[in-house]
């Protein structure tokens, strides 16, 4: 019999301390072991490192100065020690059911390396002086976001890190590359994300993060016109989604 996986995940922090202790909690209470945190403390000032650090084993700390969230990742994916990644921002939850819903599917599916769940937003509502508050924000929905998926280890040798130069949509840019060098996704609609929404978030900065994204795209037109050639045409991301049970509510009769 097959022992379970180790499962790293890692969670870059900047500055969370309201946070990042509900983070690593919804990391820990998730059933799977072996698992591993590995927190990367970003340069934070209002003690967000010194609240991972007090949890002790499984959590590992490292301390850095301020380099952005794709170094930090990289830093952590460095340290990791598991064959299979998971990503958490310091401000996010996992579902209670992450791991046991994405290990299954990606063990009985070989030709993957990567398996997305949706997500779900929550708005602040109240408590940004003493404890925050959420509220659910809009559908849930799937999206190509980092704390959404489970990653191969492997994948990472193919792919190869984050690009430290994207300060912002370095995930993006990841699933990009990913796309283009036909990496086995699996994209089901199970929440396993709770994406906090506050003022302090580094996506709420529209203006800075479009230029990224445009960078990102122009990056993956040129990679894929190499040679002169038109841009080869990626596949949907309908194509990777998993087939709805038969029977279930909504399919052809």
């Amino acid at each position: 019999m097959n022992s379970p996986p180790r499962v790293s995940v890692v969670m870059p922090v900047y500055n969370t301390a309201a946070l990042i202790a509900e983070g690593i909690g919804s990391i820990l209470a998730q059933p799977h072991r072996p698992l591993e945190v590995i927190v990367v403390d970003d340069g934070s000032t209002d003690g967000s490192g010194a609240i991972a650090a007090s949890f002790g084993d499984p959590v590992r700390c490292h301390r850095q100065a301020n380099a952005g969230p794709p170094c930090a990742r990289n830093r952590g994916l460095g340290m990791a020690r598991g064959d299979v990644i998971a990503f958490l921002d310091a401000d996010d939850l996992f579902a209670p059911d992450k791991l046991a819903q994405q290990l299954p599917r990606l063990a009985r599916n070989p030709g993957v390396d990567v398996v997305i769940g949706g997500r779900q937003y929550q708005r602040l509502t109240g408590g940004a002086d003493a404890e925050p508050r959420f509220a659910p924000l809009e559908d849930d929905h799937l999206a190509l976001q980092l704390g959404c998926a489970i990653f191969r280890r492997s994948v990472f040798e193919r792919v190869g890190f984050f690009d430290e130069a994207m300060r912002y949509c370095d995930d993006w840019d990841w699933f990009m590359r990913a796309r283009e060098q036909r990496v086995g996704l699996l994209i089901h609609r199970d929440v396993v994300l709770d994406q906090r929404i506050h003022t302090a978030n580094i996506t709420r900065h529209q203006d800075v993060a479009v230029q990224y994204q445009l960078r990102m795209f122009k990056r993956s037109l040129d990679r894929r016109r190499a040679g002169g050639a038109a841009a080869a045409v990626l596949p949907p991301l309908s194509s990777f989604l998993e087939p709805e049970p038969a029977g279930a509510e909504g399919t052809d009769g």
